[in-house]
């Protein structure tokens, strides 16, 4: 809502401005963002696909009998998966700012199946899509206006 604002007040309020612009407060949409995320990249998981859509290789040869019964790449232990999807699993990366988020794993092996390496393709599972950016540039962009509003 428009409101005036005198000559005297006018150089605090643009400092601010700039502040709330330059330094959001959106820890919750980051968390909102952090939770999409996982969910999708629980679902690629499970669908065999990046964050962007594109579809895994297949795997070249069936899995042993005791070990991922549906041949779905990256899916024998899960362990790759839970580590980044479940908090507090292990080899879990999560952290939340007001400006931003980290989510990943410690898993050793994670980048030869995210770049791929030697005879293992690329198989990306970590990332953000399409929808989650839009989504994330849309409520920050919110969020910096209604804090901009209640200056």
């Amino acid at each position: 809502m428009p409101r005036d604002i005198g000559i005297d007040e006018l150089g605090d309020f643009l400092e601010k401005t700039a502040e709330a612009t330059i330094r959001p407060e959106c820890e919750d949409v980051m968390k909102n963002v952090l939770d999409l995320t996982k969910e999708q990249l629980f679902l690629g998981f499970q669908s065999g696909t990046s964050p962007g859509g594109a579809k895994w290789p297949a795997l070249k040869r069936p899995r042993p009998p005791h070990r991922n019964q549906n041949n779905k790449p990256l899916l024998d232990t899960y362990k790759l998966q839970k580590s980044v999807t479940e908090e507090g699993a292990e080899d879990h990366l999560e952290s939340i700012t007001d400006q931003g988020l980290n989510l990943g794993t410690y898993v050793e092996y994670a980048g030869t199946h995210q770049f791929g390496r030697g005879a293992i393709p690329a198989r990306p599972f970590l990332g953000f899509s399409e929808t989650v950016q839009d989504l994330a540039t849309d409520d920050v962009a919110s969020s910096v206006i209604k804090q901009i509003d209640n200056l």
